[in-house]
This record gives C-alpha cells, sequence and structure tokens, in this order.
C-alpha cells in the first residue's frame, strides 16, 4: 500500500515564496492602506466647522407671524408644514457642506458660531417669502 502522503511534491511556492508568506504579506499590506486611510478620514474630522442654529427661534418666529395673519387653519397648517420641510433641507445642506450642526438649545458654551440668520434667509428664499418677515410672504 502506498502512503499519499509521502508522494507529496513539497511545499507549495509563488515566486519563490510560500502561500503563508504571501499571505502574511497581503495582510500587511491590506493593515497599511486601512491605516493610511483611517488616519485620512480623522484629519478631515479635526477640519470640520461647528456651527449652531436656534430652531425654536426660526420656528417661534414664524408660528408667530401665522398667528397674525389671520389665515384658515388648514391654510397655516400647509404653510407651517411648508416651513418645515424648508428649514430641515437648509440645514441638512449645512450639514452636506462639511459642517456639525449643533441645536443652539443644547450648546452650553458660546464659542460656536451661530448660523441661524443664514437658516432663515435660506428658508425665506425656498418659499419666497420676504426676508425679515417671518409667516408674511408673497407665494
Amino acid at each position: 500500500m502506498k502512503n499519499i502522503l509521502a508522494t507529496s511534491n513539497g511545499e507549495r511556492r509563488f515566486a519563490g515564496l510560500s502561500l503563508t508568506a504571501l499571505a502574511l504579506a497581503g495582510s500587511m499590506a491590506a493593515s497599511t492602506l486601512w491605516g493610511a486611510w483611517a488616519t485620512h478620514k480623522l484629519i478631515e474630522l479635526d477640519s470640520r466647522e461647528v456651527v449652531t442654529v436656534q430652531l425654536s427661534r426660526i420656528m417661534g418666529d414664524f408660528v408667530e407671524g401665522e398667528a397674525r395673519a389671520g389665515r384658515s387653519a388648514e391654510e397655516t397648517q400647509a404653510r407651517v408644514g411648508a416651513y418645515l420641510k424648508a428649514v430641515e433641507s437648509s440645514v441638512q445642506n449645512l450639514g452636506r457642506d462639511g459642517r456639525t450642526v449643533l441645536v443652539a438649545e443644547a450648546v452650553v458654551s458660546g464659542g460656536v458660531p451661530d448660523l441661524t440668520d443664514q437658516v432663515r434667509a435660506d428658508v425665506a428664499k425656498r418659499l419666497g417669502l420676504q426676508p425679515g418677515a417671518p409667516g408674511r410672504g408673497v407665494r
């Protein structure tokens, strides 16, 4: 009876290296690439701008203006819904620009730029409202 383990023709090799050595080299190369990528992402996070937006002030001013406008409840509800969508979209755009947006009511320190007026102007532009006149505007 023939021993099939004894008839092996030696260790498998590629370019003079064993498969184990090739696997270790590949693993080290992948680890190095991942480390470079992770470092790049961490440095990128460090350069993000942190800003605040006073959402309660924006919404309060708009709702107050709507209350004084004397519109029907259905029309007011529709306008408030459109305003909420525009505010959300405007804040999301700030986030896409590489900023971290914090709600001002949740921020303790005052060392962060406040972009409330920028959001208010963007929402007014989206809805066709006159700037500075919350809730009142021509559509």
